[in-house]
């Protein structure tokens, strides 16, 4: 398995998609901050608009493009400001996946933004590392991808099931199945895109866009168990030792050895989460002798023991 696939696996994202836009211009939507944990997104299929975030500059979004605030920052999205916008209305409120419109959205006469709307939920967001590795707003651009790429064939199939091209079709019969599976392959594809265009500040994601540091990550996701000195590292990327320390440091803002430590408690929440080994034996599969040793981590970590981890998670405790 590669890098990024044990990765994601580490960190499993539960994925929504509940909300399909069709407006004719002019319109204008505000979203407000999402709860530590919730990232919103939106996808767009059709038309432009501008996006606003505070303290970021505006961006122009396109046909193609994705976006997600990883950590629930309130945003607008427009083509015009609130005081001219047309009102906008949900077609059936309570369908599991809305329609939203307002009144300039059919008979051609002004453009039309055709665009879906959900929320990836990060397990575990205090100490998720992969959601620690992601900017505050992450943003795809389709029209650099090429053509058959992965996220422009989720498009057609995402619009097919939630209503077809013009959003007024009925739903097919398991397409709520459908789109939730679709829009769990989302954010994978999201994540793979981002990093090919160049994404990622410097962190863990940089360390798996980079071409031969990601082998020592790759080795570290493997066997988190063992020990990695940093020469062993350096020979997994065929790189000096002075080198590979650099070069680590440069683009992953931090040391082999807490990114190891990371990577371990990760893999250790994860088998606490679904596994039913002991807390010993979890703290020694990741390479910890004592399980004092792995309990004083873990909770620094995670902010409270693997006991309490466990409970929590099982008795799905919010924010657990």
């Amino acid at each position: 398995m590669d890098a990024l696939s044990r990765l994601l696996s580490l960190h499993p994202v539960r994925a929504a998609l509940d909300i399909r836009c069709r407006f004719g211009e002019p319109w204008n939507l505000p979203h407000e901050g999402q709860a530590f944990g919730v990232a919103p997104y939106h996808f767009i299929l059709e038309g432009r608009a501008r996006l606003e975030v505070e303290g970021r500059e505006p961006m122009q979004l396109q046909p193609g493009d994705l976006v997600l605030f990883t950590r629930g920052a309130a945003h607008v999205i427009y083509t015009a400001p609130p005081q001219d916008a047309v009102a906008v209305r949900v077609v059936d409120p309570g369908a599991s996946l809305r329609l939203h419109i307002n009144d300039e959205a059919g008979g051609g006469r002004r453009p039309v933004s055709d665009f879906l709307c959900g929320q990836f939920h990060f397990e575990s967001p205090q100490s998720n590392a992969l959601m620690q590795a992601l900017p505050d707003v992450v943003l795809v651009r389709g029209a650099e991808l090429p053509d058959g790429h992965g996220l422009r064939v989720l498009a057609t199939l995402l619009r097919d099931e939630c209503g077809g091209a013009d959003g007024s079709g009925q739903l097919r019969e398991g397409a709520q199945a459908v789109v939730s599976g679709l829009a769990a392959a989302l954010f994978g594809l999201a994540i793979r895109a981002w990093l090919g265009q160049g994404g990622p500040q410097p962190g863990l994601l940089a360390l798996l866009a980079h071409p031969r540091l990601q082998r020592a990550v790759q080795a570290m996701l493997e066997a988190p168990q063992e020990e990695w000195p940093l020469e062993r590292l350096a020979e997994a990327c065929h790189m000096s030792r002075a080198t590979f320390a650099r070069q680590f440091r440069e683009a992953g803002a931090t040391t082999p050895g807490e990114v190891l430590q990371q990577l371990r408690m990760a893999q250790a929440a994860k088998l606490l989460r679904y596994g039913k080994m002991g807390t010993a034996e979890i703290g020694e599969a990741v390479g910890y002798q004592s399980e004092a040793a792995f309990n004083r981590v873990f909770k620094k970590y995670s902010g409270v023991g693997p006991g309490a981890y466990r409970r929590r998670q099982r008795a799905g405790e919010p924010g657990a």
